[in-house]
Formats: C-alpha cells, sequence, structure tokens
C-alpha cells in the first residue's frame, strides 16, 4: 500500500468521518451464549519460546519510520499521530474529549462489527501490553465475567465476555477481542467488537479489520510521556 521494507496488498480508500461514539455493536442474546466458550480461563499460558522471538509487526501495524507514504494514490486520515488507511463504505468515529477537542481513540463502523483503537505511550522496554492484559482481567472478573487468552494475529489476544442486562431486562452478553502492538515507545490497543468478536480472524466478518489494523501508522514524536497515557489524536482539517 505504501513503499516500506514489507510488502502489503493495496486498497483503494474512502471514508466518512464522524464526531461520536459507537455504540450497541457487541451485545449477544443470552441463546447465542453456548456458542461462546462455557470455560473461560483467565490464566495467561506461558508463551514458548520460538513464540517470543515472533516478530508481530512483520506485517503491521508500523512506526511512521518504517514506511514512506506520499508516492501513491492511496487515501488516508492523518490524525497526526495516527495514520489510517480505511476502505470504501468505513465509517470512521473520533472520541472526543469536548474539553480539549483532542481525539482520545477512533472507532471503525463496518456492517455490524466495529473496531475501537487507542494509541499509548509506552516504555522503550516493552512490557506495557502485559500490564494492560491483566488490568483487563481484572475488569472483567470485577463484572463478573470471564477473559480467556488466545493465539491472535498480533500475538496474545484477549476474549472478553461480559453479561449485560437488556433493554427488557433479558440477559447479554458484551464480547470482544482485544489486540496489543507495540512499536518504538508507543502501544496500539484494538477492541474488535460485534458480530466480527465472535467469528476467527480470518473470517470474512473479521479479516477486514485485522487488514486495516495492520495499515496503521503511528507518528510518536519525542515528547516525554508516561508510560499508558493516551497519546492524543488531532482532528483533521475541516471536521467540526
Amino acid at each position: 500500500m505504501f513503499g516500506r521494507k514489507r510488502k502489503v496488498e493495496d486498497v483503494q480508500t474512502e471514508a466518512t468521518v464522524v464526531d461520536e461514539s459507537v455504540t450497541e455493536l457487541d451485545e449477544v442474546d443470552a441463546t447465542d451464549a453456548d456458542e461462546l466458550d462455557s470455560d473461560l480461563d483467565a490464566v495467561e499460558p506461558p508463551e514458548a519460546p520460538e513464540l517470543a522471538e515472533v516478530d508481530w509487526r512483520a506485517e503491521g501495524p508500523f512506526d511512521y519510520d518504517e514506511v514512506e507514504l506520499g508516492h501513491d494514490a492511496v487515501n488516508r486520515i492523518d490524525l497526526g499521530s495516527l495514520i489510517v488507511t480505511p476502505w470504501e463504505g468505513l465509517g470512521v468515529q473520533l472520541q472526543v474529549d469536548e474539553a480539549t477537542r483532542v481525539v482520545q481513540a477512533i472507532t471503525c463502523v463496518w456492517e455490524e462489527s466495529g473496531l475501537e483503537v487507542v494509541l499509548f505511550a509506552a516504555p522503550v522496554s516493552g512490557g506495557l501490553a502485559h500490564d494492560l492484559r491483566e488490568e483487563l482481567v481484572e475488569e472483567t472478573e470485577t463484572a463478573g465475567g470471564k477473559a480467556t487468552f488466545e493465539d491472535g494475529p498480533f500475538g496474545p489476544q484477549l476474549k472478553r465476555v461480559i453479561p449485560q442486562p437488556g433493554p427488557k431486562g433479558e440477559q447479554l452478553f458484551h464480547v470482544s477481542q482485544v489486540w496489543f502492538a507495540e512499536g518504538p515507545r508507543w502501544l496500539l490497543r484494538g477492541t474488535l467488537l460485534g458480530e466480527a468478536a465472535l467469528a476467527d480472524p480470518a473470517d470474512p466478518k473479521a479479516l477486514p479489520f485485522v487488514e486495516f489494523f495492520r495499515n496503521l501508522v503511528v507518528r510518536r514524536g519525542g515528547k516525554p510521556m508516561v508510560p499508558g497515557e493516551v497519546i492524543g489524536l488531532k482532528l483533521p482539517e475541516g471536521v467540526q
């Protein structure tokens, strides 16, 4: 898609940017709960030595210094610290702090699924992904849900199933898959929601979001930041 050390398939893109957040993408009726893992384990299995040596970012997401942009006709959205490449028909929603007008996260919506992306500052030594996973496991268990670690397209991913009451008192479940990608002093967290969260990464419902996440480009900058702090994004020009 752009000049870089690694090759990724070209994508022609177009998107609508909306200043709002996504809702009700990730609820599953209790009648579908049998299709979920009935015995999810919140204990992360030891990582095999060969997996520890895998470069999970070999195909992206990328750091800005790893790519060459501007030499093609691909339509991208520049959010300052993050550059995204949506596909035609994808809705890109920005979660904005009304006081500062700083974008805290983006959520991409397509059909009955969505992907929330948050960019964090990370230590040079890495390890932030492990800490964030543990925090999410604790939050899940506190909410009465279950969490498990699985092999994902970007390394170990977290699957969360949290019970929620429905509008008519029925039992629903909030289901998500959480990805982590660590780069030079930054970390991207992607939370897959809706129907895609119930699917395998190679499933047609999930695969477009996997490719979208791979094609993200982070422009971290040299500003000192506390590890774990959210890196704010900028509103594109012309967006109110």
